[in-house]
């Protein structure tokens, strides 16, 4: 069960059909270098306890992706 229904869920499939589309935004939220090791294609490492406003589009209809290796 969806651990937060009020965000939806994109699958790997969506993600990778919308990367590249404007307003469409990937955030890696893992370690700087495990993002050098291997990230999702245009994914933006960010430091998930260290996100600003600034960090992220003004764009308050574009679609945020955020994704880490961990079970959060």
């Amino acid at each position: 069960m969806d651990e937060h229904p009020q965000i939806p869920e994109l699958s790997v499939a969506d993600v990778a059909a919308r990367i590249g589309r404007p307003g469409f935004f990937v955030f890696d939220n893992n370690s700087a270098a495990r993002w050098k090791r291997s990230h999702v294609p245009t994914a933006k490492q960010l430091d998930a306890d260290a996100i600003e406003a600034s960090d992220l589009p003004g764009d308050k209809a574009a679609t945020l992706v955020f994704y880490c290796s961990g079970p959060g």
